[in-house]
Order: structure tokens, then C-alpha cells, then sequence
């Protein structure tokens, strides 16, 4: 070995050893089981100035001598066993099982275990017992995948919450430009329909012709948000899943999407239009924007 690599040794149980390395022969899984086999995890390389700096590397069937015991290797790790995922000091760890590793080591005290309750289990009960252990033995903390699993399904309801939250926002935010922009151009044009009904417009079809010019903004800017939205969410769903793929158009969100931009466009044109409509044709002609 190098000056600069550790030497390691894990043990790990029988049935998490025979699974951290695929593909292992019946008789080299006998053998790892057994205590006269081993995996290993080498050096992770790395190279100074341009230049790779050279580093044990150990290759299938290599035989390790530690502390007097033959071990062949039958299998090379790619990651190595962490306590409390605390980072791997660079170098060779050899990976037994438990009952090797107290020969190896002369050391039969677990850094880490991995408790599973049957089913039924009061898990209640049982979390309260590792509390009190871990109070009487210092240095200890546990972790239950349960309490981590309730923990990430609140603080996803809490960021869905908050998404909601911008969503309507934004969606009130374009709901009243809608309305401003239409109420505006109604306002803008009143010497427009005052001469529309100087010269005989009723107020049905004035009704008609503007709330269709209304039903006609709702529905492009539908068409417009529905093509913008859909690549927006295409680009943001490349950068969760790092690859730009197209999914499922949302036909129906964008449908509701439509429906109240639509609805937003004829009220804004109905309210002020219904106003207008009662003014005096001479007084309507005569204002001056």
C-alpha cells in the first residue's frame, strides 16, 4: 500500500454481505460467508499536476493477508460501508463478515445496526426503549424511516401549499391584467359606440359585437398561455429529472385555464359596457378621451 492510503476493515451481516457486491458465484458467496473471502473496496484514484497518482488496486481472486489470516478476494466494491454516513478516508477497506471481523480486529462492538420490527410490532414500545438506550449510552441517536418518511410527506405538503400559493397569485395577477386591458379599450372607445349607435345600433347587437371581441381576447391568450405553459413545464420538469423529455398535455387544467380567462374577458367587457350603453348618444360622441 501507499503511505498515503488507510487501511480499513468493515463487518458487515451475513445477509447485507452477500448483497453488496452482484454477481457473486455460489462458491464465492460459501466462501465470504465462511470467513475466507473477503470484498474490497480500493483507493478512490486521483491525479496531481496532469499526473495519476499511483494507488493499490486489488482485482478479483487477489489474496490478502490481515493479521495472519488468508482472505481471497471475490468481489470489488464500488462504494464503501459508512458509519453514520460520515465520508470514507481514502485507501483499502476490507469487508467481512461480523464473526470475521472480530478475529480480524480482536473488536466485537457494533458501530451501527440496523433494527427491523416484525409485523404487529409496537413500534411505539419499541422507540421508546431506544430512546432510553440511547440515553444510557452516549454518542448514540437513532433514526426511524417512518418519522423520516411522515417528516418529507408534511414538507411536501407544505411546498405543494406554497406552489398552490404562487399559482394563484400569478393566476390572479393575469386575471387582473385581462380585465384592465379590456376594461381600458371598452373606456377608449366610447365616441366609437356612441356613433355605432347614432347610426342605429341596437344594444343587442352592440352586446354581440363587443363580448365576442371579448370571447375572441379570452380565447387567444388561452391558446397563448396553453403553448407557453406547457414548454415552461417541459423545461422545469428537465430540470428535476435532468433530460428533456415531452410528456402528457394537461388538457384539462388547460381547459379550466381558458374557461376562466374567457369568463374574465366577458365580464370585463359586460360591466363597463352595460354603463356605457345607458349614456346619452350626444354625451357619449362629445367625450373627449
Amino acid at each position: 500500500m501507499q503511505s498515503w492510503e488507510s487501511f480499513q476493515i468493515a463487518g458487515v451481516d451475513d445477509i447485507r454481505l452477500s448483497a453488496y457486491v452482484s454477481g457473486l458465484s455460489e462458491q464465492d458467496k460459501t466462501d465470504l460467508l465462511s470467513g475466507v473471502a473477503c470484498i474490497v473496496k480500493n483507493p478512490i484514484p486521483f491525479s496531481y499536476e496532469g499526473q495519476a497518482v499511483e494507488a493499490q488496486n486489488f482485482e478479483y481472486s487477489d489474496t490478502i493477508s490481515v493479521n495472519g489470516y488468508e482472505l481471497r478476494v471475490v468481489g470489488i466494491a464500488d462504494a464503501p460501508v459508512l458509519i453514520n454516513n460520515d465520508g470514507f478516508i481514502n485507501g483499502v477497506q476490507v469487508i467481512v463478515n461480523d464473526k470475521m471481523y472480530g478475529l480480524l480486529t480482536g473488536n466485537n462492538h457494533y458501530s451501527e445496526v440496523y433494527p427491523s420490527l416484525k409485523q404487529n410490532a409496537d413500534n411505539v414500545q419499541f422507540e421508546t426503549w431506544l430512546d432510553n438506550w440511547c440515553k444510557e449510552n452516549p454518542g448514540s441517536h437513532w433514526l426511524s424511516y417512518l418519522q423520516t418518511a411522515a417528516q418529507l410527506e408534511e414538507s411536501f405538503q407544505q411546498i405543494k401549499m406554497l406552489c398552490w400559493g404562487l399559482i394563484l397569485f400569478i393566476g390572479l395577477i393575469g386575471i387582473l391584467n385581462i380585465i384592465n386591458t379590456v376594461y381600458s379599450n371598452i373606456h377608449t372607445r366610447i365616441a366609437e359606440i356612441g356613433m355605432q349607435r347614432a347610426i342605429g345600433m341596437s344594444a343587442s347587437s352592440l352586446y354581440k359585437t363587443f363580448l365576442w371581441e371579448g370571447a375572441y381576447y379570452g380565447i387567444i391568450a388561452s391558446i397563448v398561455g396553453g403553448i407557453l405553459g406547457y414548454i415552461c413545464t417541459t423545461f422545469v420538469n428537465a430540470a428535476t429529472t435532468d433530460s428533456l423529455q415531452l410528456f402528457a398535455v394537461p388538457y384539462l387544467s388547460i381547459l379550466e385555464a381558458a374557461i376562466i380567462s374567457i369568463a374574465a374577458c366577458l365580464l370585463a367587457t359586460a360591466i363597463p359596457l352595460r354603463s356605457i350603453a345607458r349614456m346619452n348618444i350626444v354625451e357619449s360622441i362629445e367625450t373627449v378621451e
